[in-house]
């Protein structure tokens, strides 16, 4: 579903220059309604929603935390939804209504937006617009389909296979949010490592399976 234009509340002005973290500080401060939800946020984004949504749902899987089943499913569907499009060439982010009107009190998006700042800020200073082909025109197309390869391995119920997936799309996301094609060339070379990694772990699996048939038979 198109993500309409929020007619209540507050939405900053779009500053296509400004940072991150920046855009998401000016957004959380001036924001009224009671709750926040995802289509407020990439309204306010703008073209940045892209590379910001899939920051988002990559992050939680980018964390080695072990013990949360479903979770990386549950993540990488949105995300070979919003790489697809991007792959497309839209202009705009187009979600289903379950995800664009999912919300948490505005309260509680401020507190994390506060604390999520000065960490975005120290990563900010690291990074720079540099090597521009590879975040801008039809390079975006590009990495958009890359990024449905590596959403569909992290939407696959592999134990332990979500972290090198959920990495490069991080690494690929900050790139373009922040012009930056060193994070681009880092999250590709994640990714292609991702993908070489896994693919021989299924590999590996598949040939233990034919070799317990073999031995059955």
């Amino acid at each position: 579903m198109p993500l309409s234009e929020h007619q209540s509340g507050q939405h900053p002005p779009h500053h296509p220059n400004a940072s991150l973290s920046a855009l998401l500080l000016d957004f959380a401060e001036k924001f009224t309604n009671e709750r926040v939800r995802v289509r407020d946020i990439t309204d306010s984004l703008g073209q940045r929603s892209f590379g910001f949504i899939l920051l988002i749902f990559a992050l939680p899987n980018s964390l080695p935390i072990i013990g949360i089943p479903g979770v990386s499913t549950i993540t990488g569907l949105p995300m070979l939804l919003v790489a697809a499009q991007m792959a497309l060439g839209h202009q705009r982010v187009y979600l289903p209504r379950w995800i664009a009107d999912s919300s948490i009190l505005t309260v509680n998006f401020q507190a994390l937006i506060f604390k999520a700042v000065p960490w975005l800020r120290r990563i900010e200073k690291l990074m720079k617009p540099r090597i521009a082909f590879l975040t801008h025109g039809s390079a975006e197309r590009w990495l958009g389909a890359f990024c449905v390869l590596l959403a569909f391995l992290l939407a696959l119920p592999i134990p332990f296979g979500n972290l090198l997936p959920a990495l490069g799309i991080l690494f690929i996301a900050l790139g373009l949010i922040e012009s930056d094609g060193v994070c681009v060339l880092a999250g590709l070379a994640i990714g292609i490592t991702a993908w070489v990694f896994l693919s021989g772990l299924i590999w590996v699996a598949v040939q233990t399976i034919i070799t317990m048939l073999d031995h059955l038979v």
